[in-house]
């Protein structure tokens, strides 16, 4: 084993570490902000769900990394050096940064750089899937709150409390579905080492408890006031978009999709209480984080 597996090891840990605390609050901060379940619980829920998600479905991203980028510790230090620097930035800026996105953008910068054959008709696809993905996610929350919204569940205590258990489900299943997609596409560079494994799982665990402040206040709060059923419809969409993008091998932002389903839900709000611009900037970060990735990646 060379220094580069050593750094990259170690440069997985604190990119697992990141996504696991930047992306804590997005799965179960409405648990948390309401007192459904207590920090204490809604860490180990998401910490829970991230694992889960990695160890069960996370080698179905394998294929993605090495159709980005020839497998070479040397070039995965590399990419997630770079990777980690635009992290960085975003959190010095207080944007929200998909971690896939970045991961992807600079994997091809890095291969155009060194001359590796790229498959352009899976980066043409998964483009178009990035397009899409957002308006679908958008129309489909606000549907689906217009038509979910006229049963009232939350007029009996009994259906609050069935709202609240499958807000609790759907939450855990966002983390999942993070853990399967987002840093399975890190285990999936780093080849899924048994040193791998432990370094992404080392990384969740110290994420999610030391840096749990998350985007959600971006995402939810400066938007509109998020209640239980909106939030649930919002997550809804969100995690079976990112499952269904796992099950097919393609990396799909929780960011993205979660973003644009709360933009949704505050569409279809009758008093509409909703600010674009936060999500405009969010919009904006999710094109220019490949973008400069794919830049750096061909300069390194």
């Amino acid at each position: 084993m060379d220094l580069y597996f050593y750094l990259s090891i170690g440069l997985e840990f604190l990119l697992a570490m990141f996504v696991s605390g930047n992306n804590l609050s997005a799965a179960v901060g409405t648990l948390v902000g309401s007192k459904i379940i207590s920090r204490a619980g809604g860490i180990l829920i998401g910490a829970a769900g991230f694992s889960a998600g990695f160890l069960v479905q996370g080698r179905y991203m394998n294929s993605v990394a090495l159709t980005l980028l020839p497998h070479s510790t040397y070039l995965v230090t590399i990419l997630f050096l770079i990777v980690i620097v635009i992290f960085v930035v975003a959190q010095v800026l207080k944007s929200p940064l998909s971690l896939s996105m970045a991961l992807v953008g600079t994997a091809v910068g890095i291969s155009l750089r060194i001359g590796s054959g790229i498959n352009t008709g899976y980066l043409e696809l998964l483009l178009g899937i990035w397009i899409v993905s957002p308006i679908a996610a958008i129309i489909l929350s606000y549907f689906g709150n217009l038509y979910l919204g006229r049963f009232q569940l939350n007029k009996t205590w009994n259906m609050a409390s069935a709202l609240k258990v499958l807000l609790l489900l759907t939450s855990a299943f966002t983390a999942y579905t993070l853990g399967a997609n987002t840093i399975g596409l890190l285990g999936g560079f780093e080849g899924f080492t048994l040193a791998s494994i432990l370094s992404v799982l080392a990384g969740i665990a110290v994420g999610s408890t030391f840096l749990s402040a998350g985007v959600l206040k971006r995402v939810g709060e400066d938007m509109y006031s998020m209640r239980y059923f909106n939030a649930l419809v919002s997550l809804i969409v969100s995690s079976f978009m990112v499952e269904g993008a796992t099950l097919f091998s393609f990396p799909l932002s929780n960011t993205q999709t979660l973003t644009s389903g709360v933009f949704g839900a505050g569409l279809s709000y009758k008093y509409k209480a909703l600010f674009v611009r936060p999500f405009l900037v969010v919009v904006i970060t999710w094109i220019v984080s490949p973008l400069i990735g794919m830049f750096l990646g061909f300069l390194a």
